[in-house]
């Protein structure tokens, strides 16, 4: 947690306090100083992520002082804390998550004030009727909030009001790491790990804040004239967005989360105890997946703190020693990795002006791109998990892995871009930070062994691995539902009379293959190979920021098994 008090360092200074007016001792003057004595006096819970009550270090800033009452808010400005790029599942979800804090606010007697506008417009409307004491929020350390938050900063520290910003959405500070590292952040995962091990361990969650002792703020009518508050928590229609052929899988909020956390946790210590780890990893169903807590600690209704230390728990309990390795809560540890590398790089999910990312030529076919994103690529895996994206807002990693390869490096020789921003789009659990990071991993951009040409998924063949009749394609693309299973990942190959049989041609119900995979594959090896020889020479080595640990990394990454 860092406060920013007034008058402290750090931030460019964008103004001086307001002057107070002299105000003579008459009776009118006498009346406007009651007024001004009489204002009530706040501080502000400001939810963007971090969207839970339990172990809630800004709900713990904003309660211990006992002069002032509570006022929770969440601002709609249009970016917080989703991009601008959202779809209907996505946004939905956030709403769901806000509905569940509401729900449990009103419990307690109060609610979640749900506003639109920019988030200084609306500080300024509320300093000028109430006296604003602190201003509490959860930090978001991806770089592309800094000059939101930076401005709400300035603001405070102008108008003499407390600013308490908690490390809540990662289990170190980003900042810190980058500090501790020379003022850098760790460039290779391995690195990234031995930083954060010099730190130490990340710190246990908080107790939890009993609501029924804590006085809230109402807002007056003659206040919330002068905002934009919708009554309660808005419909996704209210901002926007309207359902078209999407189905609602996940559903969003603190308590739904916190259920099938602990449904996860019994999972993962029944691995502990059979001597395994990570299970949803080792026998991935792309099937029917137990339900995903990704989206949960994207939007913060689970503490990646709980998760960490429950996970490392189990393990201790179950072994009866102390777990000395980050490999059985690895999947945390690289989403640290990648928030501690954007912390600092506003242009972390764009290609040329990103300081860690390898600028490959890659071509421009606004064709491909189209097929691909309309999954009519004629690869009934990789259709199929577009299809699954766009209608369900989330896919299993094996699916986001063959998408990310078939674009880029492995088959169309697109720029990764276009992915990154389609999942960031539809998936709920698409951050800016983590999302960038695999898709710079997958494309050999960053992260993975200089434009390494080895091996390349092959989309007729790598879903087989975890889904040996097909069963995931036949649910998404219902065209190829009779297909034999020895044709339902290459249904071209199947003779015409069989595709008639189906009930399904290729070429005229469902598309050829858009390329040929071999084709492509080695033509792609070879330009990776030059680029590669191209980079060593420029760069006199191989640069940091493309070097893995080992194969044992990429293998975990990809699911590769021996």
């Amino acid at each position: 947690m860092s406060k920013v008090e007034p008058g402290g360092k750090g931030f460019p200074e964008q103004g001086r306090p307001e002057s107070k007016p002299t105000l003579k001792k008459t009776p009118e003057g006498l009346v406007r100083m009651r007024a001004q004595a009489e204002k009530d006096v706040i501080n502000i819970l400001w939810f963007r992520n971090g969207l839970r009550l339990h172990d809630n270090g800004s709900l713990h800033n904003a309660t211990e002082d006992k002069t002032a009452k509570l006022l929770p808010v969440f601002i709609f400005d249009g970016e917080t804390p989703v991009t601008k790029e959202c779809e209907y599942n996505k946004m939905k979800f956030l709403l769901e998550c806000l509905e569940d804090l509401n729900e449990q606010f009103i419990e307690a007697g109060a609610k979640l004030y749900c506003i639109q506008g920019n988030p200084e417009e609306v500080l300024r409307k509320l300093k000028h009727r109430v006296q604003i004491n602190r201003v509490c929020f959860d930090q978001d350390c991806e770089a592309i909030w800094l000059e939101r938050d930076n401005n709400i900063r300035n603001y405070c520290v102008s108008h003499k009001i407390e600013v308490f910003e908690h490390i809540g959405a990662t289990l170190w500070d980003p900042l810190e790491i980058i500090e501790a590292n020379g003022g850098t952040p760790p460039l290779t995962y391995s690195h990234f790990c031995h930083v954060t091990k010099g730190i130490g361990e990340p710190k246990r969650p908080l107790p939890n804040i009993d609501l029924s002792t804590v006085s809230f703020y109402e807002i007056p009518d003659s206040i919330l004239a002068e905002l934009k508050t919708f009554p309660g928590v808005p419909t996704p229609e209210d901002l926007g967005f309207y359902k078209g052929d999407e189905e609602k899988i996940y559903k969003g909020g603190e308590r739904t989360a916190l259920k099938y956390f602990n449904r996860r946790m019994a999972v993962e210590k029944e691995a502990f105890l059979d001597g395994s780890f990570l299970p949803n990893r080792r026998d991935p169903d792309i099937l029917n997946p137990p339900k995903s807590l990704s989206p949960d600690l994207k939007f913060g209704c689970i503490s990646v703190k709980l998760f960490y230390w429950s996970t490392i728990d189990a393990f201790n309990q179950v072994n009866e020693k102390k777990s000395s390795s980050y490999l059985i809560v690895s999947q945390l540890i690289w989403r640290e990795f990648y928030y501690a590398m954007s912390a600092n790089n506003p242009f972390f999910a764009e290609m040329e002006r990103n300081p860690v990312c390898i600028n490959i030529p890659w071509k421009e076919d606004e064709q491909a791109l189209e097929k691909f994103n309309a999954a009519r690529t004629g690869y009934p895996f990789i259709d199929a998990g577009i299809r699954q994206l766009k209608k369900e807002g989330w896919i299993h990693h094996v699916l986001r892995n063959a998408l990310s390869m078939f674009l880029t490096r492995g088959d169309l020789w697109l720029n990764w871009v276009h992915g990154e921003k389609l999942f960031r789009t539809y998936l709920i659990d698409g951050d800016w930070a983590v999302n960038a990071g695999n898709w710079l991993w997958v494309s050999s951009s960053a992260f993975e062994k200089s434009l390494n040409y080895s091996y390349s998924l092959d989309p007729r063949v790598y879903g087989r691995h975890v889904d040996s009749h097909g069963k995931y394609i036949k649910r998404y693309i219902p065209e190829l539902a009779n297909y034999p299973v020895e044709y339902i990942y290459t249904p071209w190959k199947a003779p015409l009379e069989i595709q008639k049989k189906a009930g399904c041609i290729i070429g005229k119900d469902y598309p050829e293959p858009m390329i040929d995979h071999d084709e492509a594959v080695a033509q792609n090896r070879q330009m990776m190979l030059s680029l590669q020889k191209d980079l060593l020479t420029q760069e006199k080595g191989q640069p940091n920021h493309v070097r893995p640990s080992g194969d044992l990394e990429i293998n975990l990454f990809f699911r590769i098994h021996d």
